[in-house]
C-alpha cells in the first residue's frame, strides 16, 4: 500500500512538471501571437478566422461608408448589421457587395432593351393678331372730319366698312377744272391727264365715278375700313383738322390668327410641318390645328429658346388674341437604347449609370442621354443592348463608389488603357526577374 502511494505521488509530481515545462515553452509564443492580433485589430486590418478564409479589412455601416469598425455587429447609426469590407474588394473599378445586403437593400437591375421612345410634351403659348393683317386707314388729303361712326378701340369691322366721313376744300377747285374741259371737249389726252392729277391727289377711284356720273364736285371723302378685324387704335372725331399722312385707325385681322410660344432649344427637332395640335383652356376637349409652322431663326441666348409661330384658322372667330393655349410636341421616332430614367446619376456636366458586370461587381459608366419620357430614357452611347443597370439601391453602391474613389479610378484606368504607365511596366519588369 505504501509503494502504491509512493509511486502515484512520483506520477503526480513528473506529469505536473511537464505541464509546467510546456506552458514556459509555448505561453511566450502564444501571447506574441495574440498581441500582433490585437495591434491588427486596432489598426483596423482584421482577419477572418481559419484557413482559406477571405481577408477583412473592417466592418462599415452603408449609409456612413466614412466611418470604420474593427469588429462585426450592429450599427450605432441604423437597426442593421455592419458589413465587412473584403481585401480583394478593392482590386480592378467594380464594386463588390454582399449579395446578401443588395438583397435587403433591394438592389434591382433592368436590362437596356431597345424600343420606341413616345415623347409628348405641351409647351405654354399665347394667342396673338396676325401681324401680316395690319392696316392704318389715312384720309390722304387734308381735310377736317365731318362724321365718325359709333366705333372704339375693340370693335370688330368687316372689310369696307366706312369709318370717317373727311371734307377736302382743295378738291373743289380741281375738280371744277376737271368738269369745265369735259364740258368743253377738250383733247382726250388732256382730260385724262387732269384726272390722273386728281387720283394722285388722293382721290379714291370710287370717288371719281361719281364725278363722272354727277357732274358735279364732290369734295366730301368716306375712309372705309381696308380689311376686316379689330381696331386697336382710333383718332378720329367730329370737327377736327386731318392730313393726309394721319393715322385715324389702326386695325389688324384675326383670320388666321397666330399662336406663338417658345421652344427649349433641346426640343426644337420635334417641330414639324406637319399639322400641330393647339389646346385652348376655353374651350375644353376641343383641338384645333395649324395650318402653317415657322420656326423662327434666332434663338434667344438667356433662355435658350427659339420662338415658334403657328397660323390657325378663325372664321368661326373662337380664337381671341390674348388667349392662353398650349402646343403639343409629339415624336414618334424610331427604336433607341432605352433604360430606366430612374437609373440615371445625374452629376450635372455629365450623366452616369451603374452597370452589374459579368463577375457580379457594380462599375460606374458614362453615358450619353438623348431625351426621356413616361418614365424612360433613349441613350446614344455608353451602353449596349442587355447592360444591366441598377434601377434601385443606388445610393448604397453610390456611397461604395464615393468611399473607394472607383469613378477616378475609371478615369484613370480609361487614360492608361491606351499605354502602359512606367509604374506598370516597373512590375512587369519585376515579375519576370522573379
Amino acid at each position: 500500500m505504501r509503494f502504491k502511494t509512493f509511486f502515484l505521488s512520483l506520477f503526480l509530481l513528473l506529469a505536473g512538471g511537464a505541464l509546467g515545462y510546456g506552458f514556459a515553452v509555448l505561453a511566450p509564443d502564444r501571447l506574441k501571437t495574440a498581441h500582433t492580433a490585437h495591434e491588427r485589430v486596432e489598426d483596423g486590418q482584421a482577419t477572418a478566422q481559419g484557413p482559406g478564409e477571405r481577408k477583412v479589412l473592417y466592418w462599415y455601416d452603408p449609409m456612413y461608408p466614412g466611418t470604420k469598425f474593427d469588429k462585426p455587429g450592429k450599427s450605432p447609426f441604423m437597426d442593421m448589421e455592419l458589413v465587412p469590407r473584403y481585401a480583394e474588394d478593392d482590386e480592378g473599378t467594380g464594386i463588390r457587395i454582399d449579395p446578401g445586403q443588395t438583397q435587403n437593400l433591394a438592389v434591382r437591375t433592368e436590362k437596356a432593351q431597345r424600343g420606341r421612345l413616345v415623347f409628348s410634351h405641351e409647351i405654354p403659348a399665347n394667342v396673338e393678331f396676325n401681324a401680316y393683317q395690319l392696316a392704318k386707314a389715312q384720309p390722304r388729303a387734308d381735310g377736317f372730319v365731318e362724321k365718325t361712326y359709333a366705333l372704339a378701340v375693340g370693335d370688330t369691322v368687316t372689310a369696307g366698312q366706312p369709318l370717317v366721313d373727311i371734307t377736302v376744300p382743295a378738291w373743289a377747285a380741281d375738280q371744277s377744272e376737271y368738269l369745265l374741259l369735259r364740258s368743253q371737249k377738250a383733247a382726250p389726252d388732256i382730260i385724262r391727264g387732269v384726272r390722273e392729277r386728281l387720283r394722285l391727289s388722293g382721290m379714291p377711284e370710287d370717288l371719281l365715278k361719281a364725278v363722272d356720273a354727277t357732274g358735279r364736285v364732290q369734295t366730301r371723302l368716306t375712309v372705309h375700313a381696308p380689311l376686316g378685324g379689330v381696331i386697336t387704335a382710333i383718332d378720329a372725331y367730329p370737327g377736327m383738322n386731318v392730313d393726309k399722312g394721319m393715322t385715324l385707325a389702326t386695325i389688324q385681322g384675326i383670320d388666321p390668327v397666330w399662336v406663338t410660344a417658345d421652344v427649349p432649344e433641346r426640343e426644337i427637332y420635334l417641330v414639324s410641318d406637319k399639322r400641330m395640335r393647339v389646346t385652348i383652356p376655353a374651350y375644353p376637349g376641343r383641338a384645333f390645328y395649324a395650318q402653317s409652322v415657322t420656326l423662327l431663326p434666332k434663338a434667344d441666348q438667356a433662355t435658350r429658346t427659339v420662338p415658334l409661330r403657328l397660323s390657325l384658322d378663325n372664321r368661326e372667330g373662337l380664337l381671341k388674341p390674348g388667349l392662353t393655349a398650349s402646343i403639343r410636341l409629339r415624336s414618334d421616332g424610331g427604336e433607341d437604347l432605352l433604360i430606366p430614367t430612374q437609373s440615371l446619376i445625374d452629376l450635372g456636366d455629365e450623366q452616369r449609370v451603374i452597370v452589374r458586370a459579368a463577375d457580379g461587381s457594380f462599375v460606374p459608366r458614362q453615358v450619353q442621354v438623348l431625351r426621356s419620357a413616361r418614365e424612360k430614357t433613349a441613350v446614344l452611347s455608353g451602353l449596349d443592348e442587355g447592360d444591366e443597370v441598377v434601377v434601385s439601391g443606388i445610393f448604397l453602391i453610390d456611397s461604395e463608389a464615393n468611399l473607394r474613389g472607383a469613378l477616378d479610378r475609371m478615369r484613370r484606368a480609361k487614360e492608361t488603357a491606351a499605354a502602359p504607365s512606367a509604374h506598370d511596366a516597373h512590375e512587369h519588369n519585376a515579375k519576370e526577374v522573379e
